[in-house]
Order: structure tokens, then sequence, then C-alpha cells
């Protein structure tokens, strides 16, 4: 679930609790907002981040991408489906991030 969704029946959870009475179900809704509200603004620090400095990003996502192929060649090799479909999993994960980050590469150096 979204975390404005789940901002917004935080929300509803604590006023529902305020008309009612209902202390734990105030106190519910109001921790369920503050933990989404929380989330949100993480993310929007890290989307921030990332626009900042997408070449550290891409580092990274180079260093996942390796790692999610070796773990998918010794799945491979070990005959380990689960380990080999991680792999797959992750490596094909890290070049999606790989492909976001280098378009931000690209905007921000259009940007300059």
């Amino acid at each position: 679930m979204s975390n404005i969704m789940n901002q917004a029946i935080g929300s509803a959870k604590e006023t529902l609790g305020n008309l009612t009475g209902n202390k734990d179900l105030q106190e519910s809704g109001r921790q369920q907002w503050a933990e989404a509200k929380g989330e949100q603004e993480l993310h929007q620090q890290k989307a921030e981040r990332e626009k900042n400095a997408p070449e550290a990003y891409r580092a990274v996502d180079a260093a996942k991408e390796m790692g999610g192929a070796a773990m998918e060649k010794v799945g491979a090799a070990t005959g380990n489906k689960q380990m080999e479909s991680d792999g797959r999993s992750a490596r094909a994960q890290a070049a999606g991030e790989g492909s976001y980050h280098d378009k931000l590469a690209e905007q921000k150096n259009d940007a300059q």
C-alpha cells in the first residue's frame, strides 16, 4: 500500500478514534500516519540524492549486477535453482536501476 494511502488511513483511524473516544484506535491511526509520512520523506530524500549524484548510485548498481550474476552462476553450477533464480532477479533489478541512474546522469550533464 502506498505511503499516501497509509497516511490517509492513519488519519481516518485517528479521527474515528477521537470521535468515538477509542484511545487505541486514535493512537494506532496516529502511528500509522507518522510511519507513512516518515517513509514518504525518506523516499523523497533518496530521490534527491540520486538526482544529485547518479554516478555514485550507478557504481552501486554495477556492483549489485555483478553480485547477482555471480549468484546466478554459482546456483547454476551447483544445481541450486533458487539461488540461480535469485541471482537472475538481483541482476535484472540492478540493471533496471542502472538504466534509471544512467538517465539521471544524462539529465544532469545536459543541465550543466
